[in-house]
């Protein structure tokens, strides 16, 4: 008899202990939040294109954590602290998010390498170009708690200023 409660009790502790684990397995994951303030996306070079994948349209999508539609508000290049590079920042108003959960503001800071500065142009390869007054769309991603475009040039394209935003 004191073998059985001794199995009873190995059997129950064990029991225990693995709902304890699987208890932990299930709680949920942690709900990753929109970025409060200000929002600024960041191109560093063209390597993205480098990737096979980032010739499908697909493949960018699903990449993409936000896509949103917006116009270009300003554009304007300036040299570094530095002044060893020129980078060129780009205001974006938000007009429409098509995947991607609302960010606190409706504005992007977009820095891209590059740009022109009085009579000096550095031309980075691969880097999108934007324009003011034109309207849009930007494939971005996290990574490392910063914002990228997705597969450099290629993460953005510009669209009809006429055609509808639904």
């Amino acid at each position: 008899m004191r073998i059985m409660i001794g199995r009873n009790k190995l059997v129950t502790t064990t029991l225990l202990g693995l709902l304890i684990i699987l208890a932990g397995y299930a709680r949920e994951a942690p709900v990753s939040q929109p970025p409060t303030g200000p929002v600024v996306v960041k191109q560093s070079g063209g390597a993205g294109l480098l990737i096979a994948e980032c010739q499908d349209k697909q493949y960018i999508i699903s990449t993409a954590d936000y896509i949103i539609e917006g116009i270009v508000e300003r554009v304007e290049s300036n040299w570094n602290e530095d002044k060893s590079a020129i980078l060129t920042r780009t205001n974006l108003s938000i007009v429409k998010y098509v995947k991607g959960a609302p960010l606190a503001e409706n504005t992007l800071q977009i820095v891209t390498p590059g740009g022109t500065v009085g009579d000096i142009t550095q031309a980075v390869e691969d880097q999108p170009i934007f324009h003011e007054g034109k309207r849009v769309r930007i494939y971005f991603q996290a990574v490392d708690g910063e914002f990228r475009i997705v597969c450099a040039r290629l993460g953005v394209e510009e669209l009809d200023l006429l055609s509808p935003i639904p």
